[in-house]
């Protein structure tokens, strides 16, 4: 419950093996209870952000003069920016930039590094500046990112490749 006693939107109730979960008020399925409470709580706190995401989006837009209409335009772009990029140029950044926590070096560091493995440091910046990544610079980033070139093409193109055999 809120603090003005008002049901939250997803709710359990019941201690049976499986529950019924409700949202606002509509039954939409049956969990087990272990897993119950750790959903409705994920989804309650979902909706929490997505809230909070709309009030920002609309004060930012009130306070620079911006057209309040386009509120979900500016929700779905900042939804958008926020999403882990699953390829492309921004993938192999996300790539790098893990492998750099994983292996624990600064920035100067990780640059040396990479260029241990041929990959320069202005290559590496335009990577994570966005630029299309050549097809030169493949095997010293599988060396780099430990990982086999054939997903490291999945992750450039965005599509399953097939090997060369």
């Amino acid at each position: 419950m809120s603090l003005r006693n008002e049901p939250l939107d997803w709710q359990v109730e019941s201690d049976e093996t499986y529950v019924p979960v409700y949202h606002k008020g509509d039954l939409v399925g049956f969990f087990k209870q272990e897993y119950a409470n750790q959903i409705t709580q994920s989804l309650n706190e979902d909706e929490v952000l997505k809230k909070a995401l709309r009030i920002a989006c609309t004060d930012l837009l009130k306070k620079t003069g911006g057209d309040s209409s386009k509120v979900n335009n500016l929700i779905k772009k900042y939804i958008k920016i926020s999403e882990r990029p699953k390829f492309g140029s921004r993938a192999i950044a996300l790539l790098l930039n893990e492998r750099q926590k994983e292996l624990d070096l600064s920035d100067q560091e990780f640059s040396k590094f990479c260029d241990t493995f041929k990959v320069s440091p202005t290559e590496l910046n335009n990577i994570y500046a966005g630029a299309s990544i050549d097809d030169n610079l493949l095997l010293p980033l599988t060396r780099i990112l430990g990982i086999t070139k054939e997903r490291l093409l999945e992750v450039r193109d965005g599509a399953k490749v097939v090997s060369d055999q």
